[in-house]
């Protein structure tokens, strides 16, 4: 049987370098996903003197993504938590999400990877994070849980089609693609293929999925 893609977030310090935290691969992939994008008109700008100007500036509009997801440790899955138990799983997962950075006091920055889903996305912060107990041990101990995270984008737009290697790029993943292909076509220089790997978390240079996505930072050279 193929492996089945599973959804990732990825958890950032910023949304401006490959500095990254940690990731958070789900047991049980989301069964329905909500997007909510804001609809506000475009502001009104002003001249240099503040008097109305005709023109008008486009405001950020985040996305909000709703869903929900299942731990499961009851032994009826054949698939395993990200960590040993349930409540280790959570401890996790907020501190991937929501428990704020000692340097930024902000909550980390996340990005998800699931096929094309979120492949025009941008990064996000978590903003509710909520888990439901339905089961335990004779002991006390959850052993299942549904978890509800809302994610929602932060204004950190990314030109996509920009082509150069200051500015991040989420490609998908097409058939012949490698990671020397990648790192020519972005870095226009092969030898950062081993450090787009590390990024990853690939572990060996032909672990491209097509149809997934993967994360091309800036790259100090």
């Amino acid at each position: 049987m193929s492996d089945v893609s599973r959804l990732k977030i990825v958890s950032y310090k910023d949304t401006e370098s490959s500095n990254k935290i940690g990731e958070f691969v789900l047991q049980l992939n989301p069964v329905d996903i909500s997007v909510v994008r804001s609809v506000d008109p475009p502001k009104s700008s002003s001249s240099s003197d503040g008097s109305p100007s005709s023109s008008q500036t486009e405001t950020f509009r985040p996305a909000k993504f709703t869903f929900k997801f299942t731990l499961d440790d009851t032994g009826a899955i054949g698939l395993e938590l990200p960590s040993n138990t349930i409540a280790n799983s959570i401890n996790i997962l907020e501190t991937l999400t929501i428990i704020p950075n000692n340097e930024t006091h902000q909550n980390p920055y996340v990005y998800l990877y699931w096929g094309e889903t979120f492949q025009d996305s941008y990064y996000g912060q978590v903003t509710a994070l909520k888990y439901d107990y339905n089961f335990f041990d004779i002991s006390g101990n959850p052993l299942r849980a549904l978890i509800t995270l809302t994610i929602t984008e932060v204004n950190a737009i990314m030109d996509r089609s920009f082509q150069s290697p200051d500015i991040t790029k989420i490609p998908m993943i097409k058939d012949k693609d490698n990671i020397i292909k990648f790192s020519e076509d972005s870095y226009d220089d092969k030898k950062y293929y081993i450090r787009i790997a590390e990024i990853n978390n690939l572990s060996s240079l032909r672990n491209l999925k097509k149809g997934s996505s993967i994360f091309l930072p800036p790259i100090e050279k």
